[in-house]
């Protein structure tokens, strides 16, 4: 993915995918400096996203969003331990004031409500945005930001486990805070193929994509987790594997990058018993759309 940060840095902060990607702006709410609250005692994230809208009403090829960082101090960032909002364009639109004021209401470490608190921590929404796999679309109906279950959502019920559609073009199917703590815990917070264990570089990788097979989105054999690279490379079909677990790349698979080379090209045919957990008919289905498939 295409990512730039060679932008005026008072305006605009980074430039990710292409064609045209997305154009954003960093804001950090301060936590050891913050005294945005109410009379009850609640606190809030308190921004004027004022750039963004004057870009947004300019006209811009780019979608115009924003990252919004809830941390102790402005001077690091942890995932692990600090959190981030992800506002698209049409939350900046449609869901903030003339001048681009708007709350973000804090509920507790990493829970948010409010009309902007629909993307918390959620890296897949950033990618799909980035890459042109899900863009926003205008609608009319406002984004409350209330506990539906939402993938932007981190209180999460037991019974939340079925996922949702969200407004796009083209639906995008999220799946439930929940259903990721699961994944995550079945692959031991790892990618099998780079051993890479930072969870902001995994995702939940769907054998069957959820857009075509929404019945099978939260289907715990129908998914693995991958870092993003692989992801994107098994998604590309360059790369597979069998029921029993066994690695496959693409026979015309060349690439220069060393890690791909250690972690796919020089591990084929080799079986990965973290792979065999995924359902037989997921990946037979995956592998007969192939065109390489099966391997000679």
């Amino acid at each position: 993915m295409y990512v730039d940060t060679d932008l005026d840095g008072r305006i605009f902060h980074f430039h990710l995918g292409e064609d045209p990607g997305i154009l954003g702006k960093v804001r950090y709410s301060e936590g050891k400096s913050r005294d945005y609250e109410n009379e009850q005692g609640q606190k809030h994230i308190w921004h004027r996203y004022n750039r963004e809208k004057e870009k947004i009403e300019q006209g811009s090829r780019r979608d115009v969003v924003n990252i919004t960082l809830d941390v102790w101090t402005k001077d690091e960032f942890d995932p692990e331990e600090n959190h981030f909002i992800f506002l698209t364009e049409r939350l900046i639109r449609e869901e903030t004031y003339s001048k681009g004021d708007q709350k973000i209401w804090i509920e507790g470490d990493g829970h948010y409500s409010g009309p902007l608190a629909e993307y918390v921590n959620d890296w897949d929404a950033i990618f799909e945005y980035a890459t042109g796999t899900n863009s926003p679309e205008p609608s009319t109906t406002s984004a409350t930001g209330t506990e539906t279950g939402r993938e932007g959502d981190e209180t999460v019920s037991d019974g939340d486990t079925s996922g949702t559609v969200s407004e796009y073009r083209g639906e995008r199917i999220q799946v439930s805070k929940k259903f990721k703590r699961q994944v995550y815990e079945r692959f031991d917070h790892r990618c099998p193929l780079s051993g890479i264990e930072r969870s902001e570089m995994l995702t939940v990788s769907h054998i069957l994509d959820r857009a075509g097979n929404q019945d099978l989105a939260e289907e715990i054999e129908n998914v693995v987790l991958l870092d993003w690279t692989h992801h994107m490379a098994f998604d590309a079909g360059l790369w597979t594997f069998d029921e029993s677990g066994r690695l496959w790349v693409k026979p015309d698979f060349e690439t220069e990058s060393g890690s791909l080379r250690t972690s796919l090209v020089d591990r084929h045919g080799e079986k990965i018993n973290e792979l065999a957990p995924v359902g037989d008919e997921y990946i037979e289905r995956h592998n007969d759309e192939l065109s390489w498939w099966p391997p000679r």
